[in-house]
């Protein structure tokens, strides 16, 4: 592999680890979590979101997004609209309101990345973004697979 002490999955959870902490500081000015910050910033580019498809992007548990929901639409952040489609599926929007304190989070969001960034060099971190999107790929692409195959082998099983 290399010849680092740890791995890099290890580096890249003690960064997500550190870069929580200042995320969450920064958005503390906002009454966000990150969580409720990327729904905010998620439904603000999707039009027919479910809750459940949500959950997926967030990763987390379906059963977990109303916890993450309701306070945002207490704030009246954003709102649950029946599909047209299927009355049993709400869909999410950003109210207006929703719409400038996520404006005002994603500004602070950009500062503080410039800010922890800043001695990076252009070209590494150009280096690091093609990097982590092939990691979050090839993650994605195993987790598909092994949930695929798991699903296989439980049809077998049943047979």
């Amino acid at each position: 592999m290399h010849d680092s002490p740890v791995g890099t999955i290890y580096l890249l959870k003690r960064t997500e680890l550190a870069v929580r902490s200042c995320v969450e500081i920064a958005l503390a000015q906002f009454d966000l979590t990150p969580t409720q910050f990327l729904t905010l910033f998620r439904v603000r580019d999707a039009t027919d979101l479910s809750a459940a498809a949500l959950a997926r992007e967030l990763g987390v548990r379906p059963q977990s997004m109303n916890e993450i929901i309701a306070p945002l639409e207490r704030k009246k952040l954003l709102k649950r609209e029946a599909s047209r489609e299927h009355q049993r599926i709400l869909h999410m929007r950003l109210t207006s309101s929703g719409a400038r304190l996520l404006a005002e989070a994603l500004q602070t969001a950009a500062q503080l990345e410039s800010e922890l960034l800043a001695d990076v060099p252009p070209d590494q971190l150009r280096v690091l973004q093609d990097a982590l999107t092939r990691l979050w790929t090839a993650a994605a692409e195993r987790t598909r697979a092994e949930k695929e195959a798991r699903v296989t082998t439980q049809a077998i099983v049943r047979e």
